[in-house]
């Protein structure tokens, strides 16, 4: 896969500054967690885990899916490289719980074969760019069972491309104030996106980071060369079709 000139994904310190309280305070509301837990099943399903089966979340960030799916019987496993994320998802998860490992899923610190099936979920590829998440790929293949899946959901170029917007708000809890403003370079596949919250004080906290937003072309290919097969696109949990107005949701087997 040739690279793109031009801008490139945010380096590690941007996303480890990201992934931290600011993220906690801008996505860790419950409203926005409402459906998690059916989403979460859903994903399990389309991956064919097994009830009570060994199922990986990588990366998990604060338990968003790994605590209902541990609550919904599964055997699951969250891996996240942010401590403070995992700290919270220890808080929310009570008994029984995910077993929780702080790691970087380039680098998964699990023998071959661990798990029956795996979810990346909630737009977590594109932070480090082609080549690292293809490694990134290939290490959550390697700790898949013979004939394990893996099931993406994310954002999508095309997608982005047809709802794209230069900013938004959203109103969060404690009268604060998200404000997102975004650029696109579609030629690099590059998202750059500068969000603010706003207390109701007036205090400002801003994070900037760019991320690769994928075709679902490439990720087929990125997939493939990962060492999975029998990768199939869908337009939703639920095996809708997928179109150039959905997010993507891809299930690909090891």
């Amino acid at each position: 896969m040739t690279a793109v000139d031009g801008p490139a994904p945010s380096p590690q310190e941007t996303w480890d500054a990201l992934f931290s309280e600011f993220y906690l305070r801008a996505y860790a509301d419950e409203e926005a967690d409402a459906d998690a837990g059916a989403q979460a099943q859903r994903a399990a399903r389309m991956a064919a885990c097994p009830d009570g089966g060994d199922l990986l979340d990588v990366p998990c960030g604060y338990g968003r899916h790994a605590v209902p799916l541990a609550r919904a019987g599964y055997r699951v496993t969250g891996v996240d490289r942010s401590p403070t994320l995992l700290d919270e998802a220890r808080r929310r998860a009570g008994d029984p719980g995910p077993e929780l490992v702080e790691a970087d899923y380039r680098e998964l610190p699990f023998a071959d074969h661990t798990f029956d099936a795996a979810l990346n979920l909630f737009t977590s590829l594109g932070f480090h760019g082609d080549e690292e998440d293809v490694k990134a790929l290939a290490e959550i293949g390697r700790v898949l069972r013979p004939s394990g899946r893996l099931v993406i959901e994310t954002m999508h170029r095309d997608l982005a491309v047809r709802g794209f917007r230069e900013q938004d708000w959203r109103l969060l809890g404690e009268g604060r104030l998200l404000l997102e403003q975004r650029t696109f370079d579609a030629a690099a596949g590059i998202a750059q996106t500068t969000q603010t919250l706003i207390d109701k004080d007036g205090g400002r906290d801003s994070r900037t980071f760019s991320v690769r937003l994928y075709t679902a072309t490439e990720l087929v290919a990125m997939l493939q060369r990962a060492g999975f097969d029998d990768v199939r696109c869908y337009g939703d949990l639920d095996g809708g079709a997928f179109g150039a107005d959905t997010r993507l949701v891809i299930v690909a087997r090891r």
